[in-house]
């Protein structure tokens, strides 16, 4: 089945969305400064040497730079999302229904810029008047394109009533 032919069958207040989710998306880059890996330690208490700790990863890691942590590239994924996603008319809300298939696949140093590609997985029926959306995330390095993250995401549409 072609995307438009399935798009054309989903009810006309998701069809701009389901547009939207069937065309691979890339967002804008982020730079990972010292000071927000800090910040997501402070927020999550995971203060690991690894990620808050310059002076000892200048002796002690490869590239001697501190890592961003693996939930803080991650939490990235929902960033572009949740402003377009609440967009769309006849959507109520939009909820973080999980992840799955989450894979750390390359260490992400302190000061490089990521950006996150998202492409469609599945877009299904729930409940009535609810919809999950299914997308794959990968949070790639900028420049080069090494991806240091992949996950499915899925979000639960829930339509206006």
């Amino acid at each position: 089945m072609n995307a438009a032919s399935w798009i054309d069958e989903l009810p006309a207040t998701l069809q701009p969305l389901g547009k939207w989710a069937a065309t691979e998306r890339l967002g804008g880059s982020t730079r990972l400064t010292q000071s927000r890996i800090d910040a997501f330690a402070d927020a999550t208490g995971d203060h690991n040497w690894i990620h808050v700790d310059p002076t000892r990863a200048q002796a002690g890691l490869p590239g001697g730079q501190t890592i961003a942590h693996g939930f803080l590239l991650l939490s990235l994924t929902v960033e572009d999302d949740v402003a377009a996603l609440t967009g769309f008319p006849g959507i109520a809300h939009v909820l973080n229904y999980g992840l799955n298939k989450v894979r750390f696949l390359a260490p992400v140093p302190s000061g490089s810029e990521v950006r996150v590609r998202s492409r469609l997985l599945a877009l299904e029926a729930r409940n009535p008047g609810q919809w999950l959306l299914t997308q794959h995330k990968a949070v790639e390095v900028v420049p080069g394109g090494e991806v240091a993250l992949v996950a499915e995401q899925l979000s639960l549409i829930v339509l206006t009533a």
